[in-house]
């Protein structure tokens, strides 16, 4: 683990209870004479703190010193169908590590409309991930509503699909994944003038494992 987070890191005084204590004080048993780095993931600071009080449910930081620390910029921008829930929370670690930067979510012709998003979980999915891999900024998520919708917001757009040109390495224009059943014909009007681009040399590949390939080969 690189770091802990935490939203208020930063501040002078924190006091830690909860999940976040048990894990620090029950989990690692984190001693009085340790110190430990909080990271708000809203900027690129590690803030270690000095431990000045341990209790039996909290324990009070006092901020010793900050560090500005080296940070990627995060880069790339996912247009992703909706899919099982299950499959976006285990993918979601894997796009994070690649330090892909945007993830817009939307619902395709084919997507199974009872699905929905657990921000919360996805949330706690994000800072676990960070933590392990140093990531010091968060993944931004956002939900559309449709096709159109996404269009309408990126009217520039590449769309992975089979059978068309291999994907390119310096793309810097969003890329839309579709759903297991691939896209309408409704959808695929509406996509007729964006450019299109495939993995070569791949079996038919799942939404997620798209998903990751393109964004490895873009980033």
């Amino acid at each position: 683990m690189q770091f802990t987070y935490h939203k208020y890191a930063g501040n002078t005084t924190i006091t830690l209870e909860g999940e976040i204590y048990n894990h620090l004080f029950r989990s690692r048993r984190t001693r009085k004479l340790d110190s430990i780095t909080l990271c708000n993931l809203s900027d690129t600071n590690a803030y270690i703190y000095t431990i000045a009080e341990i209790g039996k449910k909290s324990a009070t930081l006092q901020l010793k010193t900050t560090q500005n620390m080296e940070s990627k910029t995060p880069k790339g921008h996912l247009i992703w169908a909706m899919i099982d829930p299950k499959n976006i929370e285990k993918t979601l670690p894997f796009l994070n590590e690649l330090n892909l930067a945007h993830i817009t979510f939307f619902y395709a012709d084919f997507s199974q409309k009872h699905f929905k998003l657990d921000n919360l979980r996805l949330d706690r999915i994000l800072e676990n991930s960070c933590e392990q891999c140093g990531r010091l900024t968060r993944l931004k998520l956002e939900l559309l509503n449709n096709l159109t919708e996404v269009l309408q917001k990126y009217p520039k757009i590449a769309v992975m699909d089979f059978n068309a040109k291999p994907l390119e390495s310096s793309l810097e224009i969003p890329f839309l994944i579709g759903t297991e059943g691939g896209f309408s014909p409704n959808e695929r009007k509406l996509l007729s003038t964006q450019t299109t681009f495939s993995a070569p040399n791949c079996n038919i590949l799942r939404s997620e494992t798209a998903a990751v390939y393109a964004t490895s080969k873009i980033l």
